[in-house]
């Protein structure tokens, strides 16, 4: 015996959906590419900057320094500030992550952070480029 399955609407609509959003090439949030901001920032040897980058630690996700991908790191110094909490006073509420640069010798480095949990393996939820000119001043 042979059952036949009618296409209601919904089921009908649902299918439809369905192979648009295939055809439309629409990937789930993990396979997306990352969100990525873009920072310059000119400094003459010897001075320094602070970046600071919106986190949330309680959701497990932290920024890091993604020295792989980052490159010419030699003409600068960079040194971690660490987490700094929000002045809400709210549990679980986004607090700030500091880093501070210092141009050590003329040149260009790109120094990339990434926004990731760290037991995931994974790509990072966003990433944030710095690239650092340092030039001496005349």
């Amino acid at each position: 015996m042979r059952t036949q399955t009618a296409f209601t609407a919904p089921k009908l609509a649902a299918s439809v959906l369905c192979a648009f959003l295939v055809l439309a090439g629409v990937a789930p949030p993990y396979a997306q590419a990352q969100p990525q901001t873009n920072q310059t920032v000119s400094l003459s040897p010897g001075t320094s900057t602070t970046i600071v980058l919106l986190e949330n630690p309680s959701t497990g996700f932290k920024w890091r320094l993604d020295t792989a991908k980052s490159t010419n790191l030699a003409i600068v110094r960079l040194m971690d500030r660490g987490y700094q909490a929000a002045q809400s006073g709210l549990i679980g509420a986004p607090g700030s992550h500091h880093w501070e640069i210092e141009a050590r010798a003329p040149g260009t480095a790109s120094i990339v952070f990434t926004y990731a949990r760290p037991w995931e393996h994974k790509p990072p939820a966003q990433a944030h480029v710095v690239q650092v000119s340092s030039a001496r001043r005349p």
